[in-house]
């Protein structure tokens, strides 16, 4: 969240001016293989210049190599961003000649040729070349950058890279790894707030991923100036990457994830519709907004207070002029249905004085009386988490000792080395304040860190950060700030609320960030331009492990209109973090501010994402065991359809729904491709032959909306937030593929605590084939009573029997697009529906 508009293409000049991470010129490739030593789980080789590498074999398809070049100072073998280290014992096979060492796993095959030191991957069962060096791993003894060059695929597609202002496929684009405070964005603005150094590489519909997990400002160049080679380089550190076979880029992405970690479950009311901006103040103005959304019939399941809650924007305090009891403020909203979650920044006030100085200048508002109140206070008036941080040393220090200066919303302002253990713990605790009245959520904003005195880093080069003991410089650990930040809010919020599932969303990110945070992509423009970001914005993330993603509705910065309100929902409809927010000097965005046309038809969307939410809820679970995410390229359910490699205005929603949104003003219909299979339209059930693109309809009020033949989709019906009742009645869509058949599943918890990880849960598996709908359901926890509805497309029936006795003829019906619906009770039982 960044006001500073006006001062957004200066702030960016000087950003990029300055972030041009290190070239390949100046770098000297790692010497010949000198000797070899076969390890537990692999070889270590030490090259005639003295350099050594360990690679290390970690499972059948995933390989580590680690090298410490000549000079190079040993580092602990640690990383912030790896949460699975204990790996079984992988059997693989070593031999060695002249040429080469040679390690065979069940899946891999690395080659490892001696003169020149280079490492080729291969498939082992049929010896395809998977991804080879283009020249040996090289580094500059006087900057400390390092690099590779791997052989760049005629027809290669590279995707991930988490968070990038850029299209799908980043083939010939050039992208830095930079924490960077960014806002107002566009297509091309690079870095921006995420570095997440891992992506997926594609040709001939086989995959691999290479994860380079070093946080130092890096570049990525896939193709850009040069036909040979796609080269990474950091400006320093470790070159430690590991690499991930496929073939299959769902196989790639589950295994990173379970490398880096998995997006924890969240709870129901997170996928929820939530709004924003900065800011709501005073209480009653929060209060009122909740009851134009129940007026309005909108549903709402979480209000948001941005900066202007804060005691003159200190952290961890709230301004009792503005906010007189938080407390009885959350209770009268959760009488209703509606959460709050605040935002909180990394700058803590530095008041070493006492409370003497406000906030920052600027076009914030006028001070509240409180904040008038507290200026005039002296010494006496402390500032507790300023004092407590300063007394345990918990803030960054400089080279010379010094604790680092910086300057955000409340003025001067220390930064938290959350390195350290009792730092991060200490932190967590301060959400005290405000989980003890209510809070239901954390937004970690600004966590870059964002710095007004300095957006591009450059000031900060004499920081130190403690890393274990390590005091690593600033510009090795600036990357991992929000991974470590978001650490210490989640684990703090697991200790004050041990019975209820963490929720943090975040701006910035490293690697793993998907373990703690929510992503939203930050300070977006309220622009079709901005708009047509988010799908390939999102499913790059999703490629990137961070299953739980959005965007600001309809964009944080400038007015936007009617139009783009709608199109806005059409897509945040289904994605996972939907949440409407807006600048402090831009127009209101909640829904009814556009008129009655705009408001019905972000009614009709919000409704249909409750509908949803029991497929939503069960794909997201599926993300936390398996790391695939929600919001899907299409080329990662097609991957072996060439076609998809580079469609990024479309996307799947797991495996089952295919949206088509609109992006562009004034446009009223489109082109969809349809991968090949049976396809059936979400709103009238008519069937399509797939393996072809077709031009539909889109007016203003209609998401082109598809089903894949082959799913089972369960849904509700739509409520006014999601604790308002159970999902009663079920309803269970059947989309038989050529072959007449069809699969899903429901997975059903308490919906908060984390009592399902002792196996309070319930799945009910769906099989639909022979005309027979077969419905088993496993688990301990036991839903209400209800009943399931069942409507089977493309079929005809003059008959249905539920467990061999028909059904009366009121229980079910033929309908006029080709389906048959019933109706039946959840008897906690499997259960098995025949037509006939």
């Amino acid at each position: 969240m960044r006001l500073l508009v006006c001062a957004l293409a200066s702030s960016l000049l000087v950003s990029h001016a300055v972030i041009l991470a290190a070239d390949q010129t100046s770098l000297q490739p790692i010497g010949a293989v000198a000797s070899t030593a076969r390890t537990v789980q692999g070889v270590s080789l030490t090259a005639a210049d003295g350099s050594t590498v360990a690679v290390s074999i970690l499972a059948p398809d995933l390989v580590r190599v680690r090298t410490l070049f000549a000079g190079q100072k040993p580092a602990l073998d640690h990383s912030w961003a790896i949460s699975k280290t204990d790996w079984p014992a992988t059997p693989f096979q070593f031999s060695e000649d002249a040429a080469a060492v040679t390690l065979t796993t069940a899946e891999l095959k690395i080659v490892i040729a001696r003169d020149p030191l280079l490492i080729e991957f291969r498939d082992a069962a049929t010896g395809r070349v998977l991804n080879a060096d283009a020249r040996p791993m090289a580094r500059d003894p006087q900057t400390g950058a390092v690099g590779t060059a791997k052989k760049l695929g005629y027809e290669e597609h590279f995707y991930g890279l988490g968070e990038k202002a850029a299209r799908l496929d980043k083939r010939r684009g050039k992208f830095v790894m930079w924490t960077s405070d960014t806002p107002g964005y566009v297509e091309g603005t690079d870095p921006i707030y995420q570095s997440i150094p891992f992506y997926v590489g594609l040709e001939a519909g086989v995959a691999y991923g290479l994860f380079y997990d070093n946080a130092w400002r890096s570049t990525f160049e896939f193709g850009h100036l040069t036909q040979e080679s796609a080269n990474y380089t950091a400006d320093g550190g470790e070159l430690n990457y590991y690499f991930f076979a496929g073939p299959s880029l769902k196989k790639v992405v589950s295994r990173y994830t379970e490398l880096t970690g998995r997006m924890p479950l969240p709870p129901l009311w997170s996928l929820g519709h939530q709004q924003s901006r900065y800011s709501y103040y005073p209480d009653k103005l929060v209060e009122h907004i909740a009851q134009q959304y129940r007026a309005h019939d909108l549903p709402l399941d979480v209000l948001y207070l941005d900066i202007h809650y804060m005691d003159g924007y200190r952290v961890f305090t709230w301004d009792k002029s503005r906010f007189p009891d938080p407390a009885a403020m959350t209770r009268r909203l959760a009488e209703q249905g509606i959460r709050v979650v605040t935002i909180i920044d990394p700058g803590v006030k530095h008041e070493p004085d006492g409370r003497a100085a406000e906030g920052r200048a600027g076009p914030l508002g006028p001070p509240s009386p409180s904040q008038n109140a507290a200026s005039a206070n002296t010494a006496s008036a402390r500032y507790s988490v300023y004092d407590e941080g300063a007394k345990h040393d918990f803030f960054l220090r400089q080279t010379d000792g010094s604790v680092y200066v910086g300057e955000v919303w409340p003025g001067k302002a220390v930064f938290v080395d959350y390195t350290k253990e009792d730092a991060r713990r200490w932190w967590g605790e301060q959400h005290r304040a405000l989980t003890d009245v209510g809070i239901a959520g954390i937004w970690t904003d600004m966590n870059e860190p964002a710095d007004f005195l300095d957006p591009s880093g450059k000031r900060h080069e004499k920081i130190r950060f403690d890393d274990l003991g390590q005091h690593t410089p600033y510009n090795g650990l600036r990357n991992t700030f929000a991974l470590n930040m978001t650490r210490a809010t989640y684990e703090g919020l697991q200790r004050l609320k041990p019975n209820e599932r963490p929720f943090v969303v975040t701006r910035a990110g490293y690697a793993g960030i998907q373990r703690y945070a929510v992503k939203w992509t930050g300070d977006n423009n309220a622009t079709f331009a901005s708009l047509s970001l988010n799908v390939p914005m999102f499913a790059s993330l999703g490629l990137s492990g961070e299953a739980f993603v959005g965007a600001d509705i309809p964009g944080f910065i400038g007015r936007g209109d009617g139009e783009l309100l709608a199109r806005s929902y059409q897509i945040a409809a289904f994605s996972p973090f939907f949440r409407n927010h807006t600048a402090i000097d831009s127009y209101d965005k909640e829904p009814w501010r556009f008129g009655r046309t705009y408001e019905d038809i972000a009614r009709k969307f919000i409704k249909l994402r409750y509908q949803f939410l029991p497929f939503l809820y069960t794909t997201m679970e599926e993300a936390s065991r398996t790391g695939l995410p929600l919001f899907r390229p299409l080329v990662l359910n097609f991957q072996d359809d060439e076609n998809t490699a580079t469609i990024d205005d479309q996307f799947m929603v797991g495996d089952a729904l295919l949206a088509a949104p609109v992006t562009r003003a004034a446009q009223r219909e489109r082109e969809v491709y349809f991968p090949a299979g049976t396809w059936f339209d979400y709103w009238t059930g008519a069937q399509l032959a797939g393996g072809e693109t077709r031009v539909v309809a889109a007016p203003l009020d209609h998401l082109p909306l598809y089903v894949r033949g082959g799913a089972i989709v369960p849904s509700t019906i739509s409520m006014s937030h999601t604790g308002e009742k159970p999902w009663n009645p079920l309803h269970f869509d059947v989309y038989p593929d050529a072959h007449g058949a069809a699969t899903g599943s429901l997975y059903e918890d308490d919906g908060l605590s984390p009592a399902y990880q002792k196996g309070a849960l319930r799945r009910t598996t769906l099989s639909y084939t022979d005309r027979k709908l077969t419905l088993a359901a496993e688990g301990a926890f036991q839903p209400a009573a209800r009943t399931f509805e069942v409507t089977v497309h493309g079929v005809v029936a003059n008959a249905v029997l539920v467990d061999g006795v028909p059904l009366p003829a009121d229980a079910w019906s033929r309908n006029a697009d080709n389906s048959v619906s019933l109706r039946l009770s959840d008897n906690g039982h499997a259960r098995v529906v025949e037509l006939r």
